[in-house]
């Protein structure tokens, strides 16, 4: 829900250009999907709704509560699926100025399709960066997928980490690809139910001087128990607060890290939903700032 409304303000506050196209992976029949979709279509912002999910129900149930608009007829929607077993090509059909995207992690599936109709004209493939899958894709439709995020079993471990490498300066555009995706900072791993952490961990993507782009992690103190999840909070956001004052400038304050710290000036603790809502509107407003930058 949370990284919905994060797209959704963001399409609003027009901190995302077209060259940022949004691509989600539904997992729940749910308003907040239905009115994200919605403000895509209202601001004309590029964006792409999976047709074959595979990590939730949503795809088998054909009667939804919150149905989501037509978007068929949309040029600037980009038909997407997943190339998995109930892959079908009319999912990437196209019509008009559309362009189609067709996501594939497995080496075997798409050395199947490596000569068909539709690998020849789906218009991009995001693939990982492995050499053998890399091989069987045109230069001009692959795109990187990459999930640059450390995954760590327990969320204190993020204190280990620090301040740790994200991407290299060349993310933009990397050899052998047209183009780049990422799945931010929640990871490629999906889990159907939450539960409370022992630590809170704030996490905080920059750009170097150089173009690389780092993420410095700040996690909580009193991580012994389950309990205290607002003291938790203060203690990740109160070593936020002096090391963005010291390192985070220019490009890299976007208005979402100044919400988040504006919540160090109060007792208010927002929840972590709020707070992941907030990590994500700011890599996203970092990334349309830097593409933007680089562009010009």
């Amino acid at each position: 829900m949370y990284d919905l409304l994060a797209l959704k303000e963001l399409v609003e506050q027009e901190d995302l250009s077209s060259k940022i196209v949004p691509i989600i992976e539904p997992v729940r029949d749910s308003k907040e999907l239905q009115q994200t979709v919605r403000t895509f279509i209202s601001k004309k912002q590029p964006f792409s709704v999976i047709a074959n999910p595979q990590v939730s129900l949503y795809g088998l149930n054909d009667t939804k509560i919150y149905p989501v608009p037509k978007v068929t007829d949309l040029d600037f929607y980009h038909p997407s699926a997943i190339l998995a077993a109930d892959f079908n090509s009319d999912f990437v059909k196209t019509r008009n100025q559309q362009q189609s995207l067709l996501i594939v992690k497995n080496h075997e599936l798409l050395k199947a399709y490596q000569k068909t109709r539709v690998l020849q004209t789906v218009d991009k493939v995001l693939i990982p960066d492995v050499a053998r899958m890399k091989r069987l894709v045109k230069t001009d439709k692959s795109v990187s997928l990459t999930d640059p995020m450390t995954f760590v079993r327990h969320v204190e471990d993020y204190g280990l980490l620090n301040d740790e490498f994200f991407e290299p300066a060349s993310w933009y555009h990397q050899i052998d690809f047209n183009g780049f995706s990422d799945y931010s900072m929640v990871g490629h791993v999906y889990f159907d139910k939450g539960m409370p952490s022992r630590a809170i961990a704030l996490h905080l993507i920059y750009a170097t001087k150089e173009g690389n782009l780092r993420i410095h992690h700040f996690v909580s103190d009193s991580n012994q128990t389950m309990g205290g999840q607002k003291q938790k909070f203060f203690e990740a956001l109160g070593k936020m607060v002096p090391w963005v004052d010291e390192n985070i400038k220019g490009l890299n304050l976007t208005p979402a890290v100044q919400q988040l710290l504006n919540y160090y000036q109060g007792e208010k603790f927002p929840g972590l939903g709020i707070v992941k809502k907030l990590s994500l509107m700011h890599h996203l407003q970092l990334m349309n700032r830097l593409l933007n930058l680089e562009f010009d």
